[in-house]
């Protein structure tokens, strides 16, 4: 594979954000082996910005590492999507816990903030390509937004580092027009439950949502092999 030799500023972000690219792209492809020297030599640097690069997808669970064998991509499977949306619906129905410490004021701003992310991916959804759609990422936006509410940043980046698979899926066609629509109407629920600060129905809407989603998303996985 040719990959674009880059410049010296920002090295070690810029060598990540290449390889990261191309793995959610699946140009590296699930279970192919790594090869430091030829990373190297093909995006034109040393090798200690390629391991720290694969340090930090291997945290993001997007590489894992052998001992002694090598350094392979990893391939998503059900069993990952199960585990992941366990964990985001904990992290989430944590922050529906905090709703009732926050001032009227604050939880008004926040509504705000998760309205203007809604409003926006409603008004493109049907305003431009559906593939520049997903890229745009606006149902991550809303996540994090939403998990911001919380205001502990070592969750929202927990959350974050998740959030890959949401990348492979969309790039790999995972995702469906109506699967995207429904989670607009289940966002537009969550913030319902937020203005009337009810926290079993903020509870419950966000339950629903993940419940859907993690059933969609299973059965787009199963109809591609079961992994990606």
């Amino acid at each position: 594979m040719d990959l674009p030799k880059i410049d010296n500023s920002n090295l070690w972000d810029k060598t990540y954000m290449i390889l990261k690219e191309r793995i959610v792209r699946r140009e590296f492809k699930p279970n192919q082996k790594l090869l430091i020297p030829e990373l190297a030599v093909q995006l034109g640097v040393s090798r200690t910005p390629i391991r720290d690069a694969l340090n930090r997808l291997e945290m993001d669970g997007l590489v894992k590492t052998v001992s002694k064998v090598g350094t392979f991509v990893c391939a998503l499977e059900i069993e990952d999507i199960l585990d992941i949306i366990d964990t985001r619906l904990m992290l989430e129905l944590w922050v529906a816990e905090k709703i009732p410490s926050l001032s009227s004021a604050e939880l008004a701003d926040k509504i705000g903030k998760l309205e203007a992310i809604l409003e926006q991916s409603t008004n493109s959804i049907n305003q431009i390509p559906f593939g520049s759609y997903l890229r745009s990422d606006y149902n991550l936006l809303f996540h994090i937004e939403f998990i911001n509410i919380g205001g502990n940043r070592r969750n929202t980046e927990i959350y974050l580092s998740m959030m890959n698979y949401h990348f492979l899926a969309a790039e790999n066609d995972l995702f469906t027009k109506e699967m995207v629509t429904s989670a607009i109407d289940q966002h537009y629920a969550i913030i319902d439950a937020l203005k009337e600060r009810n926290t079993d129905a903020l509870k419950a809407a966000i339950n629903l949502h993940l419940d859907d989603s993690r059933i969609r998303l299973i059965k787009q996985l199963q109809a591609n092999g079961g992994k990606l």
